[in-house]
């Protein structure tokens, strides 16, 4: 992250725009190298564009001399030419520079929202809104370019090529650049005026351009759900109900800017009308020469661009502005886990170095751990203390709702806890890095993701240089590599957004692959085979077994058959361990083990 590093400097309080200014400010700054010399690529065109007015007034006021031969016309012609051809090379130049410099910014602030996203805990995806995030990183990110980009070329245009007409206006004559700009100025009062609103609707056009981001994604990704309750008239409905919002929102917006391009051309005109007045009847009293009022009347053209670049940089500007503003409400999100990831330093309340490299034997120890996912929820975990032992196989089994999934999560440090501690060996957890715990523990989770990619892209995910021999070796383990084979594209194929293309088992099985991957030193299984039939998770848990062994395996499951051959055994109910043993030993506490058990060999699932 090129930029975002620096954004403590820019603050949290004070005037949102202004902050809001000083971010993309940040952004400009690395690219000083490219911007400055294409502004002054800009100056260069602004200046040729302003002496050509001159040589064209030199030429026709020429015409009524004697001394005016061929030679003389053909000379000027051909400067104007070479102007012109110099201007072409230049303005490229500039373009090539400045724009391309707004385009790397785009990149920079997309790989700056990402990264951070990336480092952001569960508890932030969790009350926020896919949609709403990619409108983020496509509209908004846009309208930061724009600011960052096409505003420094209109504003160099309105400082250098608006002031030097006006001075080469005034050297013709003072009288009348008094009387023919005066209409302008009415712009700039007219552009203070609406300033505040032009903010807040161009804000309520990117907010529902977030929610039909939204409808679009809930649709796309709930496809199956909704043509199996042939719900697609209830959707289009929600979305063309959501387009209406949107259109209006931008025609509400397009009504007051469009207010200002008018406002331009009217007062452009009136200017021009008052130079065919009044500096027409200067040229026929002898006030004004011919040429003086063409190339007069040429500077107006040129200062009519300058002026209306205010309201058209204004209103950029302005739509950067909400835009980073609302960019810097993502961003303000702080990591629940602080770590700079190329060094390994916390910065919390004094600087801390991190652990980020060692093996672990798999003790895990839990001393009063307290968890809720948000303060105005109820703690899933309380006061819950447990001891699972180095290079054994634990299970875990309670309630849905109990805390089961939360109690492993917490371990990779997905979801920031309370109060209490957690120890890896005898080291708090706190004091590791969350990166180090994520490559050092494989996770096979009850709900797989798989990205839309190949077969083998997914199981190696994070490990780009694995073998396709070991690829194999562990769908092998899985169970998973016959019904890849049987695939027209084997390993290549592609499993289609979310694995729709999948069933639930080979989804799971195929994760199961992915976690063991990494080569783990603690696996964490959260019913990872619970859509797999018994007789095949039995196989599969006896391949993970061998291939763990010595190795300290977690398995949370509400299968006996799976919890069976663990070491040790633990129930969790309402957040505390309930119960703890061996199989053989909870069966005799009588409890709610014994009573799973019972129920479980009454439908056949235990043999």
């Amino acid at each position: 992250m090129k930029v975002f590093s620096n954004l403590t400097n820019i603050g949290s309080s004070g005037n949102d725009n202004k902050r809001a200014l000083m971010f993309i400010i940040s952004y400009i700054r690395g690219y000083l190298l490219r911007i400055i010399p294409g502004i002054l690529s800009l100056i260069v065109v602004d200046l040729i564009q302003i002496f050509i007015p001159k040589i064209v007034q030199r030429t026709i006021d020429l015409l009524s001399q004697e001394s005016f031969t061929i030679s003389t016309i053909n000379r000027y012609t051909i400067i104007i030419i070479m102007l012109a051809i110099s201007m072409v090379f230049i303005r490229f130049l500039w373009r090539i520079l400045i724009i391309g410099a707004a385009r790397r910014i785009e990149r920079d602030l997309r790989e700056d929202m990402f990264s951070h996203l990336q480092s952001l805990s569960f508890t932030f995806f969790n009350s926020s809104n896919t949609g709403s995030l990619m409108a983020l990183m496509t509209n908004d990110v846009n309208a930061v370019r724009m600011a960052a980009g096409p505003t420094l070329i209109g504003l160099t245009d309105i400082f250098f090529m608006g002031t030097l007409s006006l001075i080469f206006m005034f050297r013709i004559n003072v009288k009348l650049t008094l009387m023919v700009v005066l209409p302008l100025p009415i712009i700039v009062f007219i552009m203070i005026k609406f300033a505040p609103e032009i903010v807040r609707r161009y804000k309520k056009v990117q907010e529902y351009f977030a929610n039909l981001s939204k409808a679009s994604q809930d649709a796309f990704s709930g496809i199956r759900v909704i043509k199996g309750f042939n719900a697609e008239g209830q959707e289009l409905n929600r979305f063309g109900n959501e387009c209406e919002r949107y259109v209006d929102a931008n025609i509400s917006f397009i009504k007051l800017w469009g207010l200002f391009f008018p406002a331009v051309t009217l007062l452009a005109s009136v200017s021009l009308a008052i130079l065919l007045f009044v500096g027409g009847k200067s040229v026929i009293i002898g006030q004004l020469t011919f040429g003086e009022f063409l190339s007069f009347s040429m500077y107006i053209n040129l200062i009519i661009w300058p002026v209306a670049a205010i309201g058209w940089v204004f209103s950029i500007l302005q739509r950067g502005i909400a835009s980073a503003s609302r960019i810097l409400n993502i961003l303000d999100n702080k990591t629940e886990i602080d770590e700079i990831y190329n060094n390994g330093i916390n910065t919390g309340y004094g600087k801390k170095k991190y652990i980020i490299s060692q093996s672990f034997k798999g003790r895990i120890d839990y001393r009063g751990v307290w968890f809720r996912y948000s303060e105005d929820k109820d703690f899933i975990l309380k006061n819950l203390n447990l001891n699972i032992p180095e290079s054994s196989t634990f299970g875990i089994i309670g309630k849905p709702g109990s805390g089961k999934s939360t109690l492993l999560y917490i371990i990779f440090r997905l979801f920031p806890f309370e109060k209490g501690e957690i120890f890896l060996d005898g080291i708090n957890i706190k004091n590791i890095s969350p990166s180090l715990l994520r490559k050092k523990i494989g996770l096979a989770p009850q709900d797989p993701f798989l990205f839309s990619d190949s077969i083998y892209n997914n199981i190696s995910l994070g490990n780009d240089d694995l073998e396709m021999e070991y690829i194999e070796e562990l769908a092998r383990i899985v169970q998973i590599y016959d019904e890849v084979k049987e695939f027209k594209n084997g390993f290549d194929t592609i499993v289609g957004e979310r694995g729709i293309t999948l069933s639930g088992g080979q989804l799971q099985r195929i994760s199961l692959a992915r976690a063991l991957a990494i080569d783990p030193d603690i696996l964490v299984m959260d019913d990872a085979l619970s859509q797999v039939d018994s007789s095949r998770e039995l196989k599969i848990m006896e391949n993970v077994l061998n291939r763990m062994k010595g190795k300290t395996i977690i398995i949370a499951s509400n299968r006996i058959t799976t919890l069976m051959r663990c070491d040790r055994i633990a129930v969790i109910n309402k957040g505390s361990i309930f119960e703890e043993g061996t199989h053989e030993e909870l069966i005799k506490l009588g409890g709610y083990y014994r009573r799973i058990y019972e129920l479980q060999s009454f439908e056949g699932e235990v043999g």
